[in-house]
């Protein structure tokens, strides 16, 4: 019998302790970081200091000149920081306004002057809102007559009548007889005071078929005070162009995002995109 030594070598541990991250669960169970179902808990508001947010916005008429994918067409314009302001619901239907058959009340969300989240609830045709915006990211119909959704498009401004700045609008759909929205179709946002934006995925629809389009995706960072720059871009001829991003692309706090259009005569250009936000540490 031979005998053999063999020599082993440990390896050192680190000076300083490892650092795992990971997610976990209000019940502290571990949660997969891989797949989309991995995402679930967040949508469903079970993990502290993460949340999701879903935006889309539709442009039924884009040509040769860039417009905002939003309902109201053309360049989408933003409040200065200290310009913030109380906000009016207006439509020229006869039938929005409170004990109306279309909408009655919006809810409109939005940002304070500090980049904070807010919201309020206002009457159609009816008083200002208590709450100044210097942001608004949404707004949607909470109460409404026997047509269940607005009968015309409805503003959301900074004056009366849809006077001054249109900061949103709930628009309608259809050729004749119409169908109201019921809510903002807006492809743009503003990643709030003490957040973090990872955008992961960004989607494109065009129609028709045979238009040729040339969509961005831009944003500005610094309280809106630094100029908007590319963030991706697509050129594309009708249908659908999905972006699934395996990196993020991450926008710090008080960051404006937004969707951009241009291209043939008579374009319909719809887009979201899906933002996983996170509490910044303090």
């Amino acid at each position: 019998m031979v005998n053999k030594t063999y020599t082993i070598k440990v390896p050192e541990l680190p000076s300083q302790p490892l650092q795992v991250v990971t997610l976990a669960d209000k019940d502290a169970n571990l949660i997969s970081s891989f797949g989309v179902a991995s995402n679930i808990p967040i949508a469903g508001g079970l993990v502290d200091g993460y949340s999701a947010l879903h935006k889309f916005g539709r442009n039924p008429n884009v040509g040769n000149v860039p417009e905002t994918i939003w309902m109201h067409g053309g360049l989408y314009s933003y409040l200065d920081v200290g310009s913030d302001s109380t906000v009016y619901a207006y439509s020229a239907s006869s039938d929005d306004g409170l004990g109306n058959d279309g909408a009655r009340t919006i809810t409109v969300q939005g940002l304070d002057n500090d980049f904070n989240e807010i919201e309020e609830t206002i009457s159609v045709n009816g008083a200002a809102s208590t709450a100044s915006f210097l942001r608004v990211y949404r707004a949607f119909v909470v109460t409404a007559g026997v047509l269940a959704a607005n009968d015309g498009n409805v503003l959301i401004s900074t004056a009366a009548s849809g006077g001054g700045t249109v900061l949103a609008d709930i628009g309608v759909i259809g050729s004749g007889t119409t169908t109201g929205l019921g809510q903002t179709q807006l492809a743009l946002y503003t990643i709030p005071a003490g957040k973090t934006g990872y955008l992961t995925n960004w989607n494109i629809g065009v129609a028709p078929m045979n238009n040729s389009v040339t969509v961005t995706l831009i944003s500005r960072e610094q309280d809106g005070g630094a100029p908007f720059r590319s963030r991706d871009i697509v050129d594309t001829v009708g249908g659908y162009t999905t972006h699934n991003y395996s990196i993020p692309i991450r926008f710090p706090e008080k960051t404006d995002i937004e969707v951009r259009g241009t291209g043939d005569t008579s374009s319909v250009i719809s887009s979201s995109f899906d933002i996983i936000l996170v509490d910044n540490e303090v």
